[in-house]
């Protein structure tokens, strides 16, 4: 199957969608750590921890928690950007699902940085029960439903697209690796030791994005530059 049925100048995935778009979407969320590191007086209480707690590192770091959440935002929506520039090559091959499942893994965690920002609101004037709460919901969406559904794309891109011959063999085990450790993420509600699925997977995932579109852009335009 040619590259340019997938791929047309007009509509195929150009430098910002399949080169700037994965690297601003790994290096927007890579930020996140040392900004908000940096401007925080104190460690981002774990999920489940006391609710006093949670409540108190909302209302003395609203640098942190702000910056936070726009980088999460700026992040995803990179990510979105390169789902929409893999679209028209998904729903060629059949599988015009896998896009929506992208932008769902995307709105996730644009929820989870608005929970985010509520706790923020809220931090002194909401009950234990509403900050526990917030914060739950918050590391769910950004953690375990944004990284499945990142899983689930990945994987499923790297099997169709690697299937069409855009990519070689090694960038298409890549994203069923990858793919794959995002998807066990989902393991973390039944053993807590699961949850180290979720930085890896997440990574690797982002990383594959940045491999596979660099890939993709080369093989692509140098079909075109060869028509």
């Amino acid at each position: 199957m040619s590259l340019r049925s997938h791929f047309l100048p007009t509509t195929g995935p150009g430098l910002g969608a399949g080169v700037l778009a994965p690297l601003g979407f790994l290096l927007a969320y890579l930020a996140v750590s040392p900004l908000a590191d940096a401007l925080a007086d104190r460690p981002l209480p774990l999920p489940g921890g006391p609710a006093a707690e949670v409540a108190a590192y909302y209302a003395a770091n609203p640098a942190a928690i702000t910056t936070t959440a726009v980088l999460q935002v700026v992040s995803v929506a990179c990510f979105a950007v390169f789902v929409g520039g893999l679209a028209p090559a998904l729903r060629a091959a059949g599988a015009g699902w896998l896009p929506r499942v992208g932008y769902l893994s995307a709105a996730a965690m644009v929820v989870s940085s608005a929970l985010s920002m509520t706790l923020l609101a809220l931090s002194l004037s909401a009950g234990d029960s509403t900050v526990a709460a917030l914060r739950q919901a918050n590391f769910l969406a950004g953690g375990l439903v944004n990284v499945v559904l990142l899983g689930v794309f990945v994987f499923g891109a790297a099997l169709v697209l690697g299937r069409d011959l855009l990519f070689g063999k090694p960038t298409r085990w890549f994203g069923f690796v990858a793919g794959t450790l995002a998807m066990l993420s989902v393991l973390s509600l039944a053993f807590y030791y699961a949850n180290a699925f979720l930085p890896i997977g997440r990574v690797l995932s982002m990383v594959w994005t940045v491999v596979a579109g660099i890939v993709i852009y080369r093989r692509v335009r140098a079909e075109l530059a060869g028509r």
